[in-house]
């Protein structure tokens, strides 16, 4: 049995600096070929034009290529040791994402329509006994739209969402069925009928919170509650949604713009690196570690009779 090579973070971050130069450059040349290509077929400079669209599709690969090879390599080397630090039991896939129906189930409330579903870096595991599952999620709007030149339909995707999502298990029923979304004008005029206004005023200006019973929001989000939301709002870099399910779960979703465990422009340090991924999933854990607190999450006995 052959065994695996095991790399020094010298030689791990030499290799991450250059499947990044390499994905820059691959990306640069598959771009500026695959715009050759269809100005040089608007001129009907056929054979030319499909050699740069042959070359767009070989460049591409080899974008392909080491964008992959980066990622496990990211995966197996850094980002593997910071879960086993945060998480129990866990399992990473670094090309898959949470279920498209576990991501539907949440409702969540949008100022936009999607239809399709894309993610990675899918983690699944345990957070002081309860489980949990996280990955980037993108989300798309697809529309068919006719092409009178070409006398047939297309579908255009247009980008709604891109960020990460987490959903945990509280293995209990929650107190309430509520949702939080960043404030929208067009979100306020969709649910006049079943948003709620908190008694905190800097709550309300980020926050439209929708609930069946006023009731049940109000006891699930406590002063406290809504205080330590906005600081968590406030450091996301993004825009929070969540979801909070009577059936035991809670969905956050933070539309960052980008994916998780990114190499990013820095420089390619593996302590640095871990020390910022670490920090992307303590911000999640400490939701869930102040909601685990709170006395007014779980419904009690009492309420159910």
């Amino acid at each position: 049995m052959e065994e695996k090579t095991i790399l020094t973070s010298e030689q791990i971050e030499a290799a991450l600096s250059r499947h990044r130069r390499l994905i820059t450059l691959f990306k640069i040349l598959t771009y500026g070929f695959g715009a050759g290509s269809i100005l040089l077929f608007a001129a009907d400079l056929i054979p030319v034009a499909a050699v740069c669209l042959v070359l767009t599709f070989v460049f591409g690969y080899q974008m392909g290529k080491h964008t992959e090879a980066q990622k496990k390599l990211l995966g197996e080397s850094v980002v593997s040791g910071v879960l086993e630090q945060v998480f129990e039991n866990v399992e990473y896939d670094p090309f898959r994402c949470i279920p498209s129906k576990l991501v539907e189930d949440a409702g969540m409330v949008f100022p936009f329509e999607y239809d399709s579903i894309q993610g990675s870096d899918h983690i699944k595991g345990v957070y002081k006994g309860l489980n949990v599952e996280l990955s980037d999620i993108e989300l798309y709007h697809v529309e068919s739209i006719y092409n009178e030149e070409r006398g047939d339909w297309e579908e255009k995707k247009e980008q709604c969402f891109q960020g990460q999502w987490l959903v945990c298990d509280f293995g209990k029923e929650l107190s309430g069925e509520v949702r939080l979304s960043e404030n929208a004008k067009k979100l306020r005029r969709q649910h006049r009928s079943d948003s709620v206004e908190m008694e905190n005023p800097a709550f309300n200006d980020r926050f439209l919170v929708t609930a069946a019973s006023a009731q049940e929001a109000y006891y699930l989000l406590t002063p406290h509650m809504m205080e330590y939301i906005l600081s968590a709002a406030g450091r996301s870099g993004g825009q929070v949604y969540m979801a909070f399910l009577r059936g035991g779960k809670l969905h956050i979703a933070v539309q960052t713009g980008r994916d998780f465990f990114e190499l990013g422009k820095s420089a390619a340090n593996i302590e640095r690196l871990r020390q910022k991924f670490l920090g992307e999933l303590r911000w999640f854990t400490g939701i869930l570690d102040e909601l685990r607190l709170a006395d007014t999450l779980y419904r009690k006995a009492t309420d159910k009779e």
